[in-house]
């Protein structure tokens, strides 16, 4: 045998999208141990998003701060020793997340609303910047400005690790493993005895809480997860089902979708329950039209796979009822007695668009509305008997905390990478004839994270999802996966050529099969 064919057959195979993981070398020079480590961070990071909320005993919050940290420390090495600037569909991402940052620093160094600590009086515009450092609302701007921090690295890292197949599926995989915790232990303390106890909240009813001090952060965490586990369902049952080690994967990820879904119907939030429903209605209708000629690749003929959906939410039904979901059905009798209104969230919304209003140019601070709001609450009876931490709407407390310039930098990061996504996703719903173009790990990705994201953004609108950490990280995650996937891996094909023409593998990992 000749040195060449040994040399061959010593060569380590190749792991698909294994930029990563060494390109199918093994971990060959420095940028890809540095991708690694970072990937390996940020995964473990979104792993213990569910026990970020400060109230809870060992909280991880601060450990989430310093992997945050570390893993895009990492990232950035690695960027850096091998000299890749940003992609086209990272260019808009960088700069405005770079502006969000810069912005919401100056601020929270030079705020516009100083609350002294003691008397809690807002300062006036003529004392000095340096006494915001020893006031309540500087020290909780500096704690926001770095949640927001920590979930544009998030941002960031998630839409370059989402290009590379194996890299989207080990975070979607991560991101499933903390909706089921939060489920899973929504479920297992969900007495008002065992909530009041732990949170000190008198009012709270009995609901899963989860590991979250809010029910409809629960419902809106758990909405935002689940969505990714019926993706990787999905992909398993696309593959065949050839191994038994592929069977019982599938049977774990139907377990957690399942008790993630039933945490939900548990929930008593009235908001977590319609974009369930909304949910599930989009996924079933945007499948049907999309993966219609796929249907013809499962392992089971149709009837059969009917019939295992039909015991499927014949399961569903049965877990939620057994486990309380008769509770929630009575908060929406209570509800509907009301005329479906809620006079204290007009209020409340009222309120922070009059502060947003007043403070305009700079707006109060991020992570400021509660202290500034305590001002405000006072001339409004309908407020002055609670204690608004929020706004119960995401969108006009972003205006109040980041004024004009702060709110136009958030739309706009919504808004630029918009326009790919509507493209791509134009793409998912193309005729079958075109389908090929596109593999279905991505139209089928592109479904489930369009549908987990907008039920964020449409939550906001009635609780505050964003201003919770856990969430806020898990979004923007999520959000990253889904812009990397409009981003074709077919047009770093030619990146992997050198000047003579010659095709390098370990810096094309994408199959052909991927490319389209």
């Amino acid at each position: 045998m000749s040195l060449r064919h040994v040399l061959v057959s010593l060569r380590i195979p190749k792991v698909d999208q294994g930029v990563c993981l060494g390109a199918g070398w093994g971990i060959a020079n420095l940028h890809n141990i540095f991708r690694y480590i970072s990937l390996t961070l940020l995964v473990i990071c979104i792993c213990l998003l569910p026990g970020s909320n400060m109230k809870l005993p060992g909280t991880t919050h601060v450990m989430i701060i310093w992997l945050t940290c570390a893993a895009f420390g990492c990232w950035f090495l690695a960027r850096v020793s091998e000299w890749r600037g940003p992609g086209a569909h990272e260019k808009s991402v960088w700069a405005l997340a770079a502006a969000v940052c810069a912005f919401g620093w100056l601020v929270t160094c030079f705020p516009s609303a100083m609350v002294e600590r003691l008397t809690g009086a807002i300062l006036g515009l003529d004392r000095s910047p340096w006494v915001a450092f020893g006031t309540m609302d500087q020290a909780a701007s500096v704690q926001g400005m770095v949640s927001v921090s920590n979930a544009l690295m998030l941002l960031v890292m998630a839409l370059d690790f989402g290009v590379e197949r194996s890299c989207r599926i080990a975070m979607a995989l991560a991101v499933t493993v903390a909706g089921f915790i939060t489920a899973a232990a929504g479920l297992c303390i969900h007495s008002s005895a065992d909530l009041m106890a732990l949170w000190k909240v008198p009012h709270v009813p009995s609901s899963v809480f989860g590991l979250f001090w809010y029910h409809g952060n629960t419902a809106s965490f758990l909405n935002l997860s689940w969505p990714l586990g019926v993706w990787l369902c999905l992909k398993l049952l696309r593959n065949g089902l050839r191994s038994f080690k592929q069977q019982i994967m599938l049977s774990l990820l139907v377990v957690a979708v399942m008790v993630q879904i039933i945490g939900v119907c548990v929930n008593v939030s009235k908001m977590g329950h319609l974009l369930l429903a909304a949910e599930i209605f989009l996924l079933v209708g945007g499948g049907l039209m999309a993966w219609k000629p796929d249907l013809s690749m499962l392992p089971f003929g149709r009837w059969r796979f009917a019939a295992l959906i039909g015991i499927g939410v014949v399961l569903l039904l049965a877990g939620a009822w057994l486990s309380g979901a008769g509770v929630g059905l009575e908060r929406w009798n209570v509800f509907a007695q009301r005329r479906f209104d809620d006079p204290a969230r007009r209020h409340a919304l009222v309120m922070a668009l009059k502060i947003g209003l007043d403070h305009g140019a700079t707006g109060t601070g991020p992570g400021t509305f509660e202290w500034v709001s305590v001002h405000y609450t006072a001339l409004d009876p309908l407020l002055k008997v609670g204690h608004w931490r929020h706004a119960h709407n995401d969108y006009a407390e972003f205006f109040a905390e980041w004024g004009w310039p702060g709110a136009g930098f958030f739309l706009m990061l919504l808004i630029f990478p918009l326009r790919r996504w509507l493209t791509t996703l134009r793409q998912v719903f193309a005729p079958a004839s075109r389908q090929h173009e596109m593999s279905f790990h991505r139209r089928a990705g592109l479904i489930c994270l369009s549908v987990a994201v907008i039920s964020v953004l449409i939550h906001a609108l009635v609780d505050f999802p964003l201003q919770i950490d856990a969430i806020r990280h898990l979004f923007a995650v999520v959000l990253g996966i889904g812009l990397a996937l409009t981003h074709s891996t077919a047009s770093r094909s030619t990146s992997g050529r050198s000047a003579s023409g010659v095709r390098h593998p370990e810096l094309v990992p994408w199959s052909f099969k991927e490319m389209k």
